[in-house]
């Protein structure tokens, strides 16, 4: 049913005569147009959960190489024998913006590769799931260097990568990704956070998850921006598919039966080529125990805005 809506709001967004008009005004460069917004540092880590609220059209190339822990995915099999392992992602993103509050996403789209320390069975490379969606400015005030947006989005249970047995995609009928998000600018600072919610619509087979982001960043040097960024990932239904107490955080969903709280810190910058080209290049790592998938990370980007 959730399905079923959610594209049919699409079909209304896109078909409605007031909003084509709209659309077709400007230059689709949404929030970065002529006298808008001019400090645009989007988020570097958590790319497919933290959207920025900034209505852009841009395509957004990722590379991650994600460490795995050693107690995922260990004694599967043979006691004793150790988990872990290492992902290598690569994904393309799109945002098209209608007019400077009306924007569309597809924020995961791409392929995984992922590698077992001792289980070559458990190796695979394959698509991960599709999401796409619509986010809404409410509030832009470029004067004052503040946006507030809303944003509805939908993952697609279309990927196909597994772990042996265990679906890592494509699993469940979907999440429905719920979110707001907001920025603040001044002089040289930027700041943005994130709050939102992933639900499962199969509380059975997938989690859903409660997500906080937050990121701040300052021109150092000109174009170059160094920044740190805070990610917050909070189990809110434990599906019981297996026995794992782990489930997959921003990339994959295992349905794990005690999946934990995690925090995560990201250190890195961004370096602006131009005025529509930016590359950025974040370390991330775990700040509690509990690390899910993630051991440490490094995320990179390019930005091509139009």
């Amino acid at each position: 049913m959730f399905r079923s809506v959610f594209f049919f709001l699409l079909l209304v967004l896109t078909t409605s005569p007031g909003l084509s008009a709209l659309a077709f005004e400007g230059d689709f460069k949404g929030s970065l147009a002529q006298g808008k917004h001019e400090h645009y540092v989007p988020p570097v880590s958590n790319p497919f959960l933290n959207e920025t609220p900034f209505i852009t059209t841009e395509a957004r190339l990722i590379y991650m190489h994600n460490d795995v822990p050693g107690k995922v995915l260990a004694n599967t099999f043979s006691p004793g024998t150790p988990g872990g392992g290492h992902i290598n992602l690569f994904a393309l993103q799109l945002r098209l913006a209608l007019t400077d509050r009306l924007g569309f996403y597809v924020n995961k789209f791409g392929v995984a590769d992922f590698n077992h320390t001792s289980f070559t069975a458990f190796d695979d490379s394959a698509m991960l799931n599709l999401s796409l969606g619509v986010k809404y400015a409410l509030l832009s005030d470029p004067e004052q260097g503040g946006l507030v947006t809303l944003g509805m989005g939908y993952e697609v249970p279309s990927g196909t990568l597994k772990a042996g047995v265990f679906r890592l995609q494509g699993d469940g009928k979907g999440l429905l990704n719920l979110f707001v998000t907001a920025s603040k600018s001044v002089d040289k600072w930027g700041m943005q956070a994130k709050l939102g919610t992933r639900i499962s619509l199969d509380q059975d087979r997938t989690t859903s998850w409660f997500d906080l982001s937050m990121h701040v960043d300052y021109e150092i040097l000109p174009d170059f921006f160094p920044l740190i960024e805070l990610n917050h990932y909070a189990p809110i239904n434990d599906p019981r598919q297996n026995t794992f107490n782990f489930s997959g955080l921003d990339l994959f969903d295992i349905g794990g039966a005690d999946p934990q709280v995690v925090t995560t810190l990201a250190f890195g910058g961004r370096y602006k080529f131009s005025k529509t080209v930016m590359a950025g290049l974040v370390y991330e790592t775990p700040g509690t125990s509990d690390k899910d998938i993630m051991d440490w990370r490094v995320t990179a980007d390019l930005v091509i805005n139009y």
